[in-house]
């Protein structure tokens, strides 16, 4: 028995894992272990599975023009992606050259570090992420806001917590340690939960409050909630008095939105609205977190700036005197003082895209611009692409991301079998998993010290371990990394180590010579640690490092800075709200009376491989409300035909009578290429649904990825075919 972290998604949970002949046999979580009290989540006991997966791939592959796959040596890889990538930069310089960040890099840390370093070195600014068709909101609202320098109230802290869209049991945001038993603990102790989500989800189930909004109406709801803290004097003058600015432009803003207005425009009951606002109003400490669901449905900015107004009006930041959340384990010290970081830049700065004149924002590089940046000829056009994450399954509007990918003229995937996005790339680079790269927690602390806060653990908990085993034998496998730090090495190039939202703003040169190991490349990026990485080594079940414990600082004497309650750009999108025809808005009419919902499952994670048999169903089954089946004249398990404005999926339906009426949930991260293959198979793609002209937000192109009108019909397979297995 040996242990590690789970790195299926960022909350790390510490497992015990059982090797039998070279390989994992058995995955549980690890009682010995602090915080997380033994949980892990069905994914993490599937590892050992996935490891075996009968379509995993044990040699990268190169395409051929008639467009199979042959193997390819690691060796001669990195030799034709050298010379390929210096024939496309001669010709058409760095910006070429482009790579996109997802998922996929949990697992593999260093891959962030080095594909940056890379594209530093070659001088291309053209680094994408996921952050901007996810939650770009959460850093964007800090920055349109402020940020507070003694962070966020501790979890078991809270009075009240308002999550608005998520589902932490699932996703494990704001609550990874554990969440469940998070949940029930800052219950027991007198906290109440409130969640605001069209669907009951396992984390709704837990609430003491629960309002199914139509979706859509987050904007709405936080500003009918800020009118009403704001009209029953439940503000906190004192704080908000030394602290912030712009109260009375706030006040007057969200006066259109009276509690009759939002309970008939988002389809809530007034007396719920007015409760949710008196737990705020008489609760001491506590805090108010978006998950993505507010984001999909467009104004994610919008919401997540109301949102932080909330907790400036109550004061619901982290006192003078309070242990303060996210102290650096692995980061450089930091010191948390009870005092405003003032606004900063949010746009306006950066290399704007050809496409949509589009800007870098504090989420990064707008998603939106690359399909066109590759599409569009000239100057500047993107030729080569990397890429960690399935973009045909992720990113909207499928049929455009599918013709710009085949349009390039060098596509790199890294992943572990050969996946719908894979199948077009020109070079698979099969990669190690996770049992078999050394685990590290140093992620979660970049991401928390960023200003993102649904991560990180709130104690100064770190783990750092080698790999648990060997590739399987014969595998020609490489971590991510290496792949730029050899291709680098092979053009001539210096590396420096830059890190994504930087540890320290050192950057350490690469011996070119002597490829480094993983672990070294930890230690460059956990350089001026607050603990050092050998001591966090020793503890095989991660440590909670109680001598990193801060508490947080007095202001500086005479502190000029202020939190801003009244962003210009957020109160003009907020009167656009409220002058606005919602039923126009929603876009719903005769023809397309649903709104679809995206969301995950607790068993699989987004585009990554599933393992077989945790899933009830081997596809993601169109969810919706019992009545709605019935009126359509169908059964559980019915196939059906979803409709949006910009194309039609097959999917299955099944119950889930916790739904609004009129709401279709549909998971994402399923489906292929075609949308006519069979869903029962494959599951669908929702984004062959989706557009990038869709409603789409004017700073990060997002487009409308949830609260989508769609139609929902009986398809000609309108019969059960199979039971769920």
């Amino acid at each position: 028995m040996v242990t590690t972290i789970c790195r299926s998604c960022n909350a790390f949970c510490p497992i015990e894992v059982t090797i039998g002949q070279g390989f994992a046999t058995n995955v549980a979580g690890n009682r010995n272990a602090p915080l997380f009290g033994g949980y892990t989540c069905p994914k993490g006991r599937a590892l050992a599975d996935l490891h075996r997966h009968p379509d995993r791939l044990m040699q990268s592959l190169k395409k051929q023009r008639d467009g199979s796959f042959i193997p390819i040596s690691n060796d001669d890889l990195i030799g034709e992606l050298a010379e390929r990538l210096g024939v496309i930069i001669g010709r058409h310089g760095p910006r070429a050259v482009a790579a996109y960040l997802s998922g996929g890099v949990i697992e593999q840390p260093a891959a962030s570090a080095l594909m940056i370093s890379f594209l530093e070195a070659i001088g291309s600014p053209m680094l994408f992420s996921a952050s901007t068709i996810d939650q770009p909101g959460m850093t964007i609202g800090y920055a349109l806001h402020g940020r507070w320098a003694g962070g966020r109230v501790r979890p078991e802290n809270r009075d009240v917590f308002v999550i608005v869209g998520g589902n932490p049991i699932n996703s494990k945001q704001y609550l990874p340690q554990n969440p469940g038993a998070q949940i029930k603990q800052m219950r027991r102790a007198g906290g109440k939960l409130v969640v605001i989500d069209p669907r009951r989800t396992e984390t709704a189930r837990l609430a003491d409050i629960h309002l199914q909004p139509i979706p859509g109406e987050d904007p709405t709801i936080l500003a009918g909630l800020i009118h009403l803290i704001i009209r029953e004097g439940g503000t906190d003058r004192n704080f908000i008095e030394r602290n912030a600015t712009g109260f009375t432009a706030l006040t007057k803003a969200v006066a259109p939105f009276t509690p009759d207005y939002v309970a008939n425009r988002a389809g809530i009951s007034a007396n719920d609205l007015q409760r949710m606002a008196q737990v705020l109003i008489e609760a001491r400490t506590g805090d108010v977190a978006l998950g993505t669901g507010p984001s999909m449905a467009t104004r994610g900015i919008l919401s997540s700036y109301l949102a932080l107004c909330v907790n400036t009006l109550r004061g619901f930041w982290a006192a003078e005197g309070d242990d303060a959340m996210h102290p650096s384990v692995l980061l450089p010290p930091r010191t948390f003082r009870a005092q405003p970081i003032p606004p900063y830049p949010a746009w306006g700065f950066g290399e704007k895209t050809r496409i949509g004149g589009f800007e870098p924002t504090p989420a990064g590089m707008p998603l939106a611009a690359l399909p066109g940046e590759i599409l569009m000829p000239g100057e500047g056009q993107v030729r080569a692409l990397f890429l960690h994450g399935g973009a045909l399954q992720s990113w909207p509007q499928h049929n455009r991301t599918e013709e710009a990918l085949k349009a390039l003229d060098l596509l790199v995937i890294h992943d572990v079998v050969l996946s719908p996005t894979a199948q077009l790339a020109d070079f698979v680079i099969a990669t190690k998993m996770q049992f078999e790269l050394p685990a590290i927690t140093v992620l979660n602390e970049i991401i928390a010290n960023s200003g993102h806060a649904g991560y990180g653990t709130a104690d100064p908990y770190a783990f750092c371990g080698p790999a648990l085993v060997a590739p399987p034998q014969d595998a020609d496998l490489m971590e991510s990394w290496q792949t730029y730090y050899r291709v680098a090495r092979h053009m001539g190039l210096p590396l420096k180590l830059t890190n994504w939202r930087a540890a320290s703003d050192a950057k350490p040169a690469l011996d070119m010579d002597r490829e480094p190991s993983t672990m070294a490349i930890y230690e460059l990026m956990c350089a001026g640690s607050a603990v050092p990485l050998d001591e966090v080594r020793r503890h095989p079940n991660g440590h909670v490092f109680e001598e990193m414990r801060s508490t947080v600082q007095p202001p500086e004497p005479g502190c000029p800075h202020r939190l801003q309650l009244a962003d210009r750009d957020m109160l003009r999108e907020l009167a656009r709200v409220a002058r606005e025809d919602p039923a126009a808005w929603r876009g719903i009419d005769a023809r397309f009376t649903f709104q679809l919902i995206p969301g995950r499952m607790q068993n699989a994670t987004n585009t990554f491989l599933k393992a077989r048999g945790t899933l009830r169903w081997p596809y993601n089954p169109a969810f919706l409300h019992p009545s709605d089946i019935a009126d359509l004249g169908i059964v559980a398990g019915d196939e059906v035909r979803i409709t949006s404005r910009h194309g039609t999926v097959r999917a299955i339906v099944e119950e889930d009578a916790g739904l609004r009426r009129k709401v279709v949930a549909l998971m994402h991260g399923f489906g292929t290429s075609r949308p006519d293959d069979d869903p029962r198979t494959h599951g669908t793609n929702v984004n062959h649904l989706t557009a990038w002209s869709d409603d789409f937000e004017e700073h990060t192109g997002m487009p409308r990825m949830g609260a989508l009108p769609v139609s929902i019909a009986p398809s000609d397979n309108a019969a059960s075919l199979c039971e769920p297995s």
